[in-house]
């Protein structure tokens, strides 16, 4: 089965030759394509990246002006290729855990009507140089949180649903997860590690009051959606648990 992971880039030279590594770590088990949108970085992130571009055939780089995260993930989501049979996400400050595709994909091996399988997720502040993974006896955090790296999704259902609405300036990726909760997915709960999700000082400096507001409205355009459905809509179980998430919110 063909692997397409999507990720956008802004200004992520300290952080991004290390993500493409640990999917790279993962090509010799599973094919794959890493689709890189460059959302005009104006610092090494281009550089760094069309070096490895020219190394790596695995990576299709698309660059472009800047204009946004979310009108990035649609560009990285109208390249993917014709025969791809999964997707999936991959900001460009975080890792991939190893082995972590060829693990998951074989429950889409089992289960040919299967939409997606979604992991856990770590939570980490420092990484270790050589492994590419959280260091050890250093502070992390396990959650089965809000975050749509932590899927894989079969191609066509994730093309079903029509793409990243632009309307939000951040949280997009939050408004795109609760749709595809809510068009009923066939699904896999995955208790193992499927995303390492890194907390530094970048992250921390975004402007925290357009992010609240981002997620609320995400939130609610969700309620207004479910509610539409009728009152015996029900959302699917157990992807979330929300006094982990509760704490990985104060965490990060």
């Amino acid at each position: 089965m063909k692997l397409s992971v999507l990720m956008p880039a802004y200004n992520s030279a300290a952080y991004i030759e290390a993500a493409l590594q640990s999917l790279l770590r993962q090509r010799e088990a599973v094919a794959m394509e890493i689709i890189v949108v460059n959302d005009g970085s104006t610092d090494g992130t281009g550089d760094i990246l069309r070096g490895m571009a020219r190394r790596f055939d695995e990576i299709k780089l698309i660059e472009t002006k800047n204009g946004g995260v979310t009108r990035a993930r649609n560009i990285a989501l109208r390249h993917v290729a014709t025969d791809s049979d999964l997707i999936s996400f991959l900001d460009s400050d975080d890792l991939s855990p190893p082995g972590r595709f060829e693990r998951d994909i074989q429950f889409f091996r089992s289960d040919l009507n299967l939409d997606l399988v979604y992991s856990t997720m770590r939570l980490f502040e420092t990484m270790d140089e050589i492994q590419l993974a959280p260091k050890e006896n250093t502070e992390i955090l396990d959650v089965r949180g809000i975050h749509l790296g932590a899927g894989l999704y079969r191609t066509s259902f994730i093309r079903s649903l029509g793409g990243f609405d632009e309307g939000f300036e951040q949280a997009e990726d939050t408004d795109f997860l609760l749709r595809i909760l809510e068009s009923l997915p066939t699904y896999q709960l995955s208790d193992e590690i499927g995303y390492f999700y890194r907390k530094h000082e970048t992250s921390l400096t975004q402007n925290k009051s357009v992010v609240a507001r981002e997620f609320s409205r995400a939130l609610l355009k969700s309620a207004k959606r479910r509610k539409a459905l009728g009152p015996d809509f029900q959302m699917p179980q157990g992807f979330f648990d929300i006094t982990a998430f509760i704490h990985a919110r104060k965490w990060t």
